[in-house]
């Protein structure tokens, strides 16, 4: 587990069990969301044709449209689940069909159009249903909503060829009720809204995530606490996860399994603080003290300098965090002067305000000629939190701060590698800097780009993925990513981080 996640072990959790992010897998299912799924799922299984679902952000719409696709799916209907909804005209026909696994190049409507037809009569033919599902359909444009029209009217003498769900924002409401539309509304057959939870919903929903994630009763949740979370969120999904996140890191901070007023209040507290600072959060300032602290007590940290370049001067430094008094100082400088290369041989006393940095990390970044950021790494060192001087350093310098948990030979023997052991796990952290031929921050179904073609090229020229090259992540993309990660002994995730595509590109 990433060591910013330890705090879910306090509590005995084997994963965040309030993500930002959708989770149908560990569904909550109230009794309002359990009709109106019901009512969805009959809709198109009795091939009704065209209906809608709506509601405010964060109401888990995204999460219910996923779910619906899971249950189809066990049906035995095929199904397309379109995310992004900014293709335009023939591009959103061809990313439909695209996910029902229709590959045409062919940017002319009516190939595509009889692409899909050709493929619901073929599966009507042979007993099967199939099912469009759209997610952000507000953001779709009156031509767009003109087209699933039209998608709508493929069928037989007797029924549907396919199902077609809206998911969306209320501006959706609107958009059907304009009066090029009239024609596409009057097809609706089902429509649902997504609504809040209430007070005793949210209470099962809490504990409900608590337990599916393994804390089992060990977390006690206060009814004031409830109260308290269910009056700043209303019971919209997205802001207890929010904010239930933040308790858990509170209540782990001051060393208690009760979350109580107190533990929300001052949750609270810190996410207005982020809002007004844009800081990530107290939430790491407290870490920072905390890891601090404990390392003034005694701590010693371990560096070293991999032997990569020869010029490098390979020593180890043995450094401690914080001085707590003159003696601590003295002893300091002797453990420095009789281990790290000193390039200042006086007795000049260091400034106060700036750590004395050993030289090995002195001599890595200033082979990469970042000298510049040599107490800030430093720091970032000292409190394990490495992403914002990455940042700092990528956006500044177009260096990318590349951080594994073990090397290869061939990585050894053509990079400059920084290492430490980690006092707090014992493992030994590598760090190399490297400027990235490509760089990949979105990656999602239907997402299209040339990074997402170089990607393929990569992957295809170690044989993982040996499929048309269109630029455009699916899910033999990921496959191939997953499969690479595991290959390379890397946390499985199917998303190409940083450490993927630098091990890609440098035959790790």
């Amino acid at each position: 587990m990433n060591d910013e996640l330890k705090y879910l072990d306090y509590f005995g959790l084997e994963y965040n069990p309030f993500p930002v992010a959708p989770d149908h897998e560990k569904f909550f299912l109230s009794e309002h969301i359990d009709l109106m799924i019901s009512e969805i799922v009959h809709g198109v299984l009795t091939r009704k044709g065209f209906m809608v679902l709506t509601g405010e952000v964060g109401l888990g719409k995204t999460t219910i449209g996923r779910k619906i696709v899971g249950i189809l799916e066990e049906k035995n209907v095929e199904t397309s689940l379109v995310l992004h909804t900014l293709y335009q005209d023939v591009e959103l026909l061809r990313e439909i069909n695209r996910d029902f696994g229709l590959v045409s190049d062919s940017l002319n409507l009516s190939d595509q159009m009889n692409l899909l037809r050709d493929f619901l009569v073929d599966k009507n033919r042979n007993g099967k249903n199939c099912a469009i599902i759209i997610d952000d359909a507000q953001n779709l444009s009156l031509n767009n909503l003109e087209l699933i029209r039209m998608i709508s009217n493929l069928e037989t003498d007797r029924e549907k060829l396919v199902q077609i769900l809206l998911v969306g924002q209320p501006e959706l409401i609107a958009k059907l009720d304009s009066p090029e539309l009239r024609q596409l509304k009057s097809r609706i057959i089902i429509m649902a809204e997504a609504q809040p939870l209430t007070l005793s919903e949210l209470k099962n929903y809490i504990l409900f995530k608590l337990n599916m994630a393994g804390n089992r009763g060990k977390t006690d949740v206060a009814n004031r606490a409830f109260r308290r979370i269910y009056g700043y969120s209303h019971g919209n999904f997205r802001k207890i996860n929010i904010l239930m996140d933040r308790c858990l890191y509170v209540a782990f901070l001051h060393d208690t399994t009760n979350i109580n007023k107190f533990v929300v209040n001052t949750a609270l507290k810190d996410m207005r603080f982020d809002e007004q600072t844009g800081w990530k959060g107290t939430r790491y300032a407290l870490s920072a003290v905390m890891i601090l602290i404990l390392l003034i007590s005694g701590g010693i940290l371990y560096i070293k300098l991999t032997p990569q370049i020869d010029h490098l001067d390979i020593k180890r430094f043995f450094y401690k965090q914080t001085p707590a008094s003159a003696e601590n100082q003295a002893t300091d400088k002797a453990v420095l002067s009789e281990k790290t290369p000193v390039s200042d041989p006086s007795d000049k006393p260091v400034p106060h305000e700036r750590p004395l940095v050993p030289a090995a990390l002195s001599e890595f970044l200033a082979y990469n000629n970042l000298s510049d950021y040599e107490s800030r790494f430093f720091m970032a060192m000292k409190i394990n939190r490495f992403k914002d001087i990455a940042d700092s350093i990528y956006e500044e310098t177009g260096y990318q701060l590349i951080q594994l948990d073990h090397l290869t030979e061939n990585i050894r023997n053509n990079h400059a590698v920084f290492s430490f052991t980690s006092k707090k796990t014992g493992k030994e952290i590598y760090f190399i800097l490297w400027k990235p031929i490509i760089r990949i921050t979105r990656f999602y179904p239907g997402y299209n780009g040339e990074e997402i073609r170089k990607l393929e090229e990569l992957l295809g020229a170690i044989k993982l993925y040996t499929y048309y090259l269109d630029g455009t992540v699916g899910s033999r993309l990921m496959k191939a990513v997953s499969r690479f990660q595991g290959e390379k002994g890397l946390e499985i995730t199917g998303f190409p981080d940083q450490g993927t595509i630098f091990l890609l590109c440098n035959g790790g």
